[in-house]
């Protein structure tokens, strides 16, 4: 039987936001600066959590920060205290024909890297259970899982930090650059709403000399009628429109490159969230997304991002 969800990890709300990186509730930003940050983990005495641990304390320097299990979320919530944890959002479809019920049902499931608070309401309330509409969400970043982790999202908060393997655009190094992208807006008060195209033409450009690095998860093929992803995309074909250089790494030897490598260089991220599409690339330096696109009803990358991306880079 799939397990019911801990309501302090994992909210389930019917609404929709179409980005792999935003950042809304502006009015909420110095709040967060002057206030203390809470980064909530399964277990913070591992050696996995202990690394990650260390990338938040090198990395975020916008405010206070300290660590917590998923367990001592509902003890810390109050007015002026902010949350880091892996969240998400599970809707129910029902498809009609007419106006009768076709009897086809699905759900969509989006998880992500959050930054939060709980709303005003929530403290007025007698008995203070977290409720669905009690969550003001500051920041997320979209995480692609595997197939099993959608079906059964619960079992995320079971795992280390790292995710065992079952979160692709995941690791120390991508979370930094995560981490400074995002204090980067903070620091500016931008509202990010990525899912419209963004081309960085000055930055772009210098891919028609550099090489940029492909993680090789992007290989998966997934079957969206069985979830199946056991076959794998031919790499020839999805790069045959990419006229320049590019080189196929491991999501492993991406994060280490980030963390080792004193020159900036430019990476590949895509991520497959529920039936949404996002290919975007970062500066390793800066954490910057330099390129973002969004295709919805999209499942698995094709030579037309690769191309669409080679068109950006050549203006």
């Amino acid at each position: 039987m799939k397990k019911t969800f801990t309501l302090f990890v994992f909210l389930l709300i019917s609404k929709t936001f179409y980005a792999q990186f935003s950042i809304s509730e502006i009015d909420q930003i110095d709040k967060v600066k002057n206030n203390t940050t809470y980064v909530a983990m399964n277990n913070l005495d591992s050696e996995v959590s202990k690394k990650y641990i260390q990338v938040f304390k090198d990395n975020w320097t916008f405010s206070k920060i300290e660590f917590i299990t998923y367990s001592q979320i509902n003890s810390y919530l109050s007015p002026n205290n902010y949350f880091f944890s892996i969240g998400g959002y599970e809707t129910e479809v029902q498809s009609y024909n007419g106006q009768m019920k076709s009897g086809l049902n699905w759900s969509n499931t989006h998880i992500y890297l959050e930054l939060w608070t709980c709303t005003e309401k929530f403290f007025k309330k007698k008995k203070k259970k977290l409720s669905l509409d009690d969550k003001l969400v500051i920041s997320r970043i979209e995480l692609f899982t595997d197939f099993n982790t959608l079906m059964l999202p619960e079992n995320i908060y079971e795992e280390e930090f790292d995710g065992k393997n079952h979160i692709r655009n995941w690791g120390e190094g991508i979370l930094k650059n995560y981490l400074q992208n995002l204090m980067t807006a903070l620091n500016k008060k931008e509202q990010r709403d990525l899912y419209k195209y963004f081309p960085d033409t000055s930055e772009l450009k210098n891919l028609k000399n550099q090489t940029i690095y492909v993680p090789d998860y992007v290989l998966i093929k997934f079957n969206k009628f069985t979830g199946d992803e056991s076959k794998k995309h031919d790499a020839k074909d999805i790069f045959k429109d990419y006229s320049f250089n590019y080189e196929l790494i491991s999501t492993n030897e991406l994060n280490n490159k980030i963390l080792s490598s004193t020159e900036p260089f430019y990476y590949l991220v895509y991520i497959k969230s529920s039936t949404d599409k996002y290919i975007s690339v970062i500066n390793s330096k800066t954490g910057e997304y330099v390129y973002t696109k969004y295709t919805p009803i999209s499942y698995n990358i094709g030579s037309k991002d690769l191309k669409e991306l080679a068109k950006a880079i050549e203006k």
